[in-house]
């Protein structure tokens, strides 16, 4: 990247990600092997997000651009970045299972919805169930209430046909 041009392209490149992406997460990279980075990459890229190894001065004015200035004190060692781009929890959710096996990859820092993430709200963010998970939560939530009407509509129902069935040949 020595052209100038080129610099400018990739500040430009990653100000966009930074922007289009719901959630970026910053990562101490130092140590972690080729083939450890190329398993995390295809980890990451599972949650239709993206995880790229940069350069931490051009990142740092390509933050400053996207207004997420927090973020430019933790551009300093051997950085990854991750994009993502739909759901908020499943990248850093990939990142910290990652963590998990290979001890040299370590948050550094993350931004979402405006604010700055510590190391200790990215951790807990980790720990929440899957997209899928939380929707399933929530539709067997929605469904008992509603499984519970239809039994006591149905119980009535019953109990209103036994009584005209009983009253009907009483009448005769």
């Amino acid at each position: 990247m020595k052209d100038i041009s080129h610099k400018e392209e990739y500040v430009k490149e990653i100000q966009e990600k930074l922007e289009k992406a719901q959630i970026v997460v910053l990562a101490n990279c130092e140590g972690v092997t080729v083939s450890e980075m190329t398993e995390l990459r295809r980890n990451v890229r599972q949650t239709k997000s993206e995880l790229r190894v940069v350069k931490n001065t051009l990142v740092a004015r390509a933050l400053h651009n996207a207004n997420m200035n927090d973020l430019e004190a933790h551009m300093k060692g051997a950085t990854a970045v991750t994009f993502g781009y739909e759901d908020q929890v499943a990248p850093v959710k990939a990142l910290y299972d990652f963590a998990q096996k290979a001890k040299k990859f370590t948050f550094k820092a993350g931004f979402m919805d405006g604010k700055a993430l510590t190391v200790d709200q990215l951790n807990v963010l980790s720990q929440i169930p899957p997209r899928q998970d939380l929707l399933s939560m929530l539709a067997s939530a929605v469904q008992g209430p509603i499984r519970k009407l239809a039994c006591v509509l149905d119980a009535l129902r019953t109990k209103r046909e036994e009584a005209e069935g009983g009253a009907a040949p009483a009448a005769e």
